[in-house]
């Protein structure tokens, strides 16, 4: 599947038992509560999602110390997490589930910085390992 036609009627939206008390939840959550749990979409939208916060330097993606030591050793040993995040790479899923936002932020930074599920949003390589090594927030 090439054409991401099918993210044209995608609403951004979190199932309330995946947000934890502070409002937080993965990134991979909110892209499967948006499209019904439907494998396919889902990576789809995450990639999308990824790519989009990773270009406009979103900083309020949070990771656990756990998470991000486990996200390093995995990039050390196969650099394709963070260099493929193309809408059919199962690499997708790993850093889409361990990467946590405050759903309101998100969904609030996706408006205002005028979102479209449907552009390509590819960044450079070099800035996927900038924004994870010095955007994402690791506590």
């Amino acid at each position: 599947m090439t054409s991401l036609d099918f993210l044209d009627s995608i609403e951004i939206q979190a199932l309330p038992e995946d947000l934890d008390d502070d409002g937080f939840v993965s990134i991979w959550n909110i892209a499967s509560a948006s499209c019904d749990g439907d494998l396919t979409k889902t990576r789809a939208l995450a990639a999308q999602l990824l790519g989009f916060l990773c270009k406009k330097n979103c900083d309020f993606v949070v990771v656990s110390t756990t998470d991000a030591d486990y996200l390093d050793a995995w990039f050390e040993r196969d650099n394709k997490l963070l260099y493929d995040w193309n809408h059919d790479s199962e690499t997708v899923d790993v850093v889409a589930q361990h990467a946590v936002v405050p759903y309101k932020s998100l969904v609030m930074f996706l408006e205002n910085q005028k979102f479209n599920s449907r552009s390509k949003h590819s960044p450079r390589r070099a800035d996927r390992v900038e924004w994870f090594t010095n955007q994402w927030n690791v506590g």
